[in-house]
């Protein structure tokens, strides 16, 4: 993981959301029901590298599409599964998420179902999804494309589109995208915004009220 991403989760999704207000912009949170499959404390950050999908009723033995994707991803990278609106059966399950880990994957979100969710727990790389599901998907979805740009349900807006390349920064308190043209502004920001929200605290902690805090550091 480099310094940026470090820099990013350390802040956090909640200091990235503010700073996000603080620029004007609507926050690009992905969407609250997704829920981390290895629990509390498994927080990731790293470029996007997006796959997309789509309902189809087919036959065969395998999504060579798919697996495609996943032999092509490089490390370091966050696969993002677009399932857009599939429910029910799976983007993936244990096979294909061992061979994401073994290419060096540092984390997962999938917009759609997993399964396996035994064997996933415990992978070393921790996957963020929309629901749990036995069905797979073969004969029911196939992935389309691969890195292109993709629409995921959003948190404050019901679709987000996101690059090739964006940050994606998850950890307990949901997930988060930045458009990778603004990624260094952001960065700086959450730094300043993180260190003042450190000092802040701890004066409150030691007795500071709310309203001198406010006054003291313009936001709380």
């Amino acid at each position: 993981m480099t310094e940026v991403y470090k820099q990013l989760l350390a802040a956090g999704t909640a200091v990235v959301s503010d700073v996000f207000d603080t620029l004007g912009l609507q926050p690009p949170i992905l969407d609250t029901g997704l829920f981390a499959v290895k629990g509390a404390s498994h927080g990731f950050a790293g470029p996007a590298y997006t796959v997309t999908g789509e309902n189809h009723l087919w036959s065969g033995s395998g999504d060579r599409v798919k697996l495609g994707a996943i032999d092509a991803m490089p490390a370091g990278v966050v696969p993002l599964w677009a399932g857009n609106g599939v429910q029910g059966v799976c983007c993936f399950g244990d096979l294909l998420a061992s061979a994401m880990q073994a290419r060096g994957c540092i984390g997962v979100v999938v917009d759609g179902g997993v399964r396996d969710i035994a064997f996933l727990r415990q992978c070393k790389m921790p996957i963020v999804a929309r629901y749990r599901t036995p069905a797979q998907a073969i004969g029911r979805w196939r992935v389309t494309a691969k890195q292109v740009p993709v629409q995921v349900r959003g948190g404050l807006a019901e679709l987000l589109t996101v690059y090739p390349g964006d940050a994606i920064v998850a950890d307990d308190d949901g997930v988060i995208v930045i458009p990778e043209k603004i990624v260094s502004t952001v960065v700086d920001k959450v730094i300043e915004w993180a260190k003042t929200e450190t000092t802040s605290r701890d004066e409150i902690q030691r007795g500071l009220p709310l309203l001198a805090a406010l006054e003291k550091y313009g936001h709380l």
